[in-house]
């Protein structure tokens, strides 16, 4: 009886193995703090990189681990008790959404901490936005109203790759700002012509125009024109 009991479930067993170590290697692997400490920095900075990381980690691998297992028992019962197979998949996207809902906000904080903090080259600056998608938009709007840095361009050009719409009227206003930098402004624009709604395109024309009839800064009009030449996403 043991043996054929082990000889009947040994192989879905396995496979349910299998498929759980590859997901938690991957979130290792994904969230790992040497993706965004490529060089020396302040322990403290560190060790605030290392935290965010442990908390994504504990957060993707328990909702990956929870769905997957879900969607793994539902396939097996599928042909027996269908019912079953239903409310399992059923219950597992509640829980994706339910996750979403409640984990999101913390997601989006710890990829913030970690955009802040991270010490990479400037072409994978965007790494940890990319990684946190939408969930990260609202501190990166935040940091617009901050002081002139380099993280603050990246956090406009961030916005834009990730089509943010609520950002666009303050986007526009730096865009249109003269005081700002032109790297700040030429990312603006960037950022309002990835978006590329039908609002974005009548702010752009209505920038154009306006700079045509006050002679457009020729250096703003080259670095725009340098962010689309090296535009990869």
């Amino acid at each position: 009886m043991l043996l054929s009991a082990l000889k009947k479930y040994f192989l879905v067993a396995f496979i349910c193995l299998l498929v759980n170590i590859l997901i938690f290697i991957f979130w290792w692997v994904v969230t790992d703090p040497g993706n965004y400490i490529w060089k020396i920095i302040a322990e403290d900075k560190a060790a605030i990189i290392i935290a965010a990381c442990n908390k994504l980690f504990l957060i993707r691998y328990y909702v990956s681990f929870v769905i997957i297992n879900c969607v793994l028992v539902a396939l097996y019962f599928v042909e027996t008790k269908r019912i079953l197979s239903v409310c399992i998949i059923v219950f597992a996207l509640l829980f994706y959404l339910g996750s979403r809902f409640l984990f999101d906000p913390f997601i989006g904080r710890n990829y913030y901490t970690i955009f802040e903090n991270q010490n990479v080259s400037k072409g994978f600056y965007l790494e940890p936005v990319l990684d946190a998608g939408t969930t990260i938009c609202p501190f990166l709007f935040e940091k617009l109203n901050e002081s002139p840095s380099f993280a603050r361009e990246q956090a406009a050009r961030g916005l834009g790759i990730l089509s943010y719409k609520p950002a666009c009227d303050k986007l526009n206003a730096v865009l249109n700002d003269p005081a700002e930098s032109i790297y700040m402004r030429a990312e603006c624009y960037y950022a309002l012509k990835k978006i590329n709604t039908k609002e974005t395109r009548i702010l752009l024309e209505d920038f154009s125009v306006q700079q045509n009839n006050n002679s457009l800064d020729s250096a703003l009009v080259d670095r725009i024109d340098f962010l689309e030449i090296q535009d990869v996403y």
